[in-house]
């Protein structure tokens, strides 16, 4: 070990809020210079600062620098024994960083607010408040809370005497109720301050003022509600004696009457339908007669039409095209230097239109393949490009009738798979190619008459 670092005070105690200085000492023990970087490790990082955190020693030399320690004075920093460590680490051997290690102890601090929402409750029986207690100190914290009132006008919650022990960074609430002792029946809103009192066990009470805005149970708009809806029901009876009584009236007359007239009006109308059958009638028998030409008409259609079709049968028929799906394989062994075909011949009256290839080579020859149809070439391709490959086409390669699908190899070198006893000699390749195949049926010879 080249390097030694120790701390000359090992354990100190601070305030939260609070500042110390700790001398570190670095002795370089070694043959070699030596640069040295230093680093605070564990929770007092944060608040620890080095004076000179990068130097240089030379062999047998040594130097000391100041760690600062400033705890804040916040929640944040428990209170109690916190253990550090300052990494000492040489540049060129990390392997043999040393970390003299200390212990700095935070002394406990209060710090305790309040606040009472809302400040001003109201309503005609009751109002309820909360008492947020805020513990901004680094220990937890026991209070309690007490409401009085000066007056006594005020029934009080006894819930709210309850203790509430607060964590640090906390908050905790506590619920009060206030109820007026006597009832508002009437007259203006009432205004009954009280006082609530948050007592830490080991701290300054805080105070905190509220009050209760005690409203009558009988509001003062409701008179006046009164005294419109007789207005309203004054106002309804007016326009049911003034306006609506007359007109119900005189409609239950109009419906009388109506009542009255009502079979002679049923006779009347029953001799307008009368006179309404009757034409239709007469429009009826026009109907039928008209029916009974155009009837004629279309028999005399329909012995021509019968005529013409019977001729159009002895004739001859049009041709038929049958489409199915259509595929085949074609296979070449060639050996090393020869060219090698095979070749499908499309059978009379049939077409195949190509849309599909696919393209073997299981050995994994080297040469060229070819593909085409007659002498004009659709695909040309290297055997070392693929083992197995299959392509399809959008628009179709046509093969007419009497055409020829054409697969030429001209082998290079055959493939020797591994493994493969004996190493073949021949490049073996294959072709299959396949789409719909359209069959044109011959028109029948025409019938002698």
């Amino acid at each position: 070990m080249s390097t030694v670092a120790r701390l000359e005070v090992e354990s100190l105690t601070l305030e939260a809020g609070g500042q110390a200085t700790l001398p570190l000492e670095v002795r370089n023990t070694g043959e070699f210079v030596e640069d040295y970087f230093l680093e605070v490790i564990g929770v007092p990082a944060q608040w620890t600062s080095i004076a000179e955190a990068e130097f240089t020693l030379y062999p047998g030399t040594s130097t000391t620098t100041l760690l600062t320690l400033n705890p804040p004075r916040s929640s944040a920093v428990p209170a109690g024994e916190v253990r550090f460590g300052v990494k000492v680490t040489p540049n060129d051997h990390p392997d043999e960083a040393v970390v003299p290690e200390g212990v700095v102890e935070v002394l406990p601090f209060l710090d305790t607010t309040a606040e009472l929402v809302p400040r001003t409750s109201r309503g005609r029986f009751s109002g309820r408040h909360e008492v947020a207690v805020d513990n901004r100190g680094n220990v937890p914290v026991t209070v309690f809370v007490a409401v009085t009132d000066q007056g006594e006008l005020l029934k009080l919650d006894e819930s709210a005497k309850d203790a509430l022990t607060v964590a640090p960074g906390q908050a905790q609430f506590a619920k009060v109720k206030v109820s007026p002792v006597e009832k508002l029946w009437r007259g203006p809103s009432k205004t009954i301050p009280f006082t609530a009192t948050v007592s830490p066990q080991d701290g300054i009470p805080v105070t905190l003022d509220g009050s209760h805005l005690q409203e009558p149970i009988i509001p003062p708009w409701l008179g006046k509600a009164l005294l419109a809806l007789l207005a309203l029901i004054a106002a309804l009876a007016a326009i049911w004696f003034l306006l609506l009584k007359p007109t119900v009236v005189a409609t239950a007359q109009e419906a009388a009457v109506q009542v009255a007239q009502a079979p002679v009006a049923q006779a009347k109308a029953q001799a307008v339908k009368a006179q309404t059958e009757a034409a239709n009638a007469s429009e009826a028998a026009q109907t039928a007669q008209a029916a009974q030409v155009a009837a004629a008409v279309t028999a005399k259609k329909a012995v021509t039409t019968k005529a013409a079709i019977a001729k159009l049968v002895s004739g001859p028929l049009p041709p038929a095209v049958v489409t199915a799906p259509f595929s085949s394989r074609l296979t070449v062994a060639a050996a090393a230097g020869q060219t090698k075909s095979a070749s499908y011949a499309v059978p009379k009256n049939q077409t195949i239109n190509v849309t599909d290839f696919v393209l073997e080579n299981p050995q994994g020859d080297e040469g060229l393949l070819t593909v085409s149809i007659d002498k004009t070439i659709i695909l040309e391709q290297a055997l070392e490009s693929f083992r197995t490959t299959d392509y399809h086409f959008i628009s179709p390669f046509v093969a007419s009738s009497s055409s020829k699908v054409i697969l030429t190899i001209a082998c290079r070198l055959p493939g020797a798979p591994p493994g493969l006893k004996p190493v073949p000699t021949t490049c073996r390749n294959a072709l299959t190619f396949g789409g719909p195949q359209s069959t044109r049926t011959p028109k029948p010879a025409p019938k002698k008459p």
